[in-house]
């Protein structure tokens, strides 16, 4: 886990995926998109009543979801989760980065893939064979 951690959900979701990067059709998540998509998840996070000591997410893939929420929900950004942390990736594809929240924290995606380990307890936006791409990685 520690080295998906290092990595980042950007490089550690796709391990394992095929077909390769080259050949895969790419889907382009717009930053238009993702606003919009915040601001859903924020409704939902918000009608579940749930409260948190705060949101974290994993490197690279999470980090960005994170600060908006932290803004949006007016709650700590942490550097390390606690039990009582919201969890927030861009995508719970192989699941594998978030594996080690499942059934302690609630955790939030823009996107889920039918083949993660882990079912978020909100996602936005289903993840077909595509590969997204995120506005903030450059491809």
């Amino acid at each position: 886990m520690a080295d998906a951690l290092a990595l980042g959900a950007s490089a550690a979701r796709h391990e394992g995926s095929s077909p390769s990067l080259p050949t895969m059709k790419k889907r382009h998540y717009t930053w238009e998109q993702f606003d919009a998509d915040t601001k859903k998840i924020v409704k939902l996070i918000k009608k579940t009543g749930k409260k948190f000591d705060g949101v974290w997410g994993p490197p690279r893939g999470g980090l960005v979801s994170a600060v908006m929420l932290s803004h949006a929900l007016n709650i700590p950004l942490l550097s390390k989760p606690t039990l009582n942390t919201l969890i927030v990736d861009d995508i719970a594809d192989t699941g594998k980065t978030l594996k080690t929240y499942k059934g302690k924290n609630f955790i939030v995606t823009s996107f889920y893939h039918q083949q993660s380990a882990v079912v978020p307890d909100i996602w936005i936006r289903e993840k077909k064979e595509q590969w997204i791409v995120f506005p903030w990685e450059k491809m």
